[in-house]
């Protein structure tokens, strides 16, 4: 087993440990009751979007966040700074592993209610783009707090801005024009609603951003988790 693959089947004890993947499930078994509840509606889809805009992006942005404040308490960051692993191998498992559990539970919510009568690559490749954007925020902004609840308080305008700006232009309720081509989560968002509703997407503009966005947090997350871990 490679180094990679050590850490990252270490992540998933890490989250399962901190009772985070149980967490992430019960709160999409929720939803799946809030959407069967409904019933069959003439906007599922357009509820659905509104359901994947917070429940994946939730267990990316505050449970990585949850996740590393506890690894703080347990002092793994100093432990971290004298490893012999690489801080981006950690970091990338890390992201991966947070990344599947919410990729897996957008699926959740999708599968029981229209099968697989939807794009499944496009709509899978967009909430891995989703969660994995939304992990990396969450652990760049924690590294500025030293507290969960100072990160929470913090977040509050910078997940809202993250997650309802897009929402709301997708649902009509707003009109950016061309500039919601600068939203973080514009390329996933035009994936997922490609793959639910057959709606027609700049594929190119889709996969680009979500690269190229991803690379960047990736990038700079790093750069910030250096510092908290060699001060």
């Amino acid at each position: 087993m490679n180094t990679f693959a050590r850490q990252l089947k270490w992540q998933f004890v890490i989250l399962a440990k901190n009772q985070i993947v149980t967490m992430s499930f019960m709160v999409t078994l929720l939803y799946i009751g809030l959407l069967f509840g409904l019933g069959k509606t003439a906007y599922l889809d357009q509820v659905l979007m509104a359901i994947i805009l917070n429940d994946p992006t939730v267990i990316g942005y505050f449970f990585i966040g949850l996740s590393l404040f506890t690894e703080r308490k347990q002092n793994v960051h100093e432990a971290m700074a004298v490893s012999p692993v690489n801080l981006k191998t950690v970091l990338l498992a890390k992201t991966v592993a947070i990344t599947t559990i919410g990729v897996g539970c957008s699926l959740a919510l999708v599968i029981p209610l229209k099968g697989l009568s939807f794009d499944l690559v496009d709509f899978t490749l967009g909430s891995i783009g989703l969660c994995a954007l939304s992990a990396l925020l969450g652990l760049y902004v924690q590294t500025f707090t030293s507290e969960f609840l100072k990160f929470a308080m913090v977040s509050i305008p910078i997940f809202l801005a993250f997650t309802s700006v897009p929402l709301l232009q997708y649902l009509g309720a707003i009109d950016l024009g061309g500039l919601k081509y600068l939203l973080p989560v514009q390329g996933p968002v035009s994936l997922i609603d490609h793959a639910l509703s057959g709606t027609a997407m700049n594929m190119w503009y889709a996969y680009g951003s979500i690269t190229v966005l991803v690379l960047l947090g990736y990038l700079m997350a790093g750069s910030r988790l250096a510092q908290l871990t060699n001060p």
